[in-house]
């Protein structure tokens, strides 16, 4: 029995962070796309994911101790 799968979006990423996320989910072999937002500076990365019971867990690297998340 195969896992549904659906798209995950990564809203208004800087050029940076999209490149890093598509660069990431390539080397996984996950689908991925990536669109420009209608502002012409942000973009939208989409990766068709096995869905999960439970909630994702963001990367360390996105958190900020400022906000009291120290994982």
């Amino acid at each position: 029995m195969s896992m549904k799968k659906t798209w995950f979006h990564h809203l208004e990423c800087s050029t940076t962070q999209a490149d890093e996320l598509v660069a990431r989910y390539r080397q996984r072999g996950v689908n991925v796309e990536r669109s420009l937002n209608q502002d012409l500076i942000s973009w939208t990365v989409s990766a068709y994911l096995p869905e999960s019971k439970k909630p994702p867990c963001p990367a360390r690297r996105w958190r900020n101790r400022m906000w009291g998340d120290h994982g």
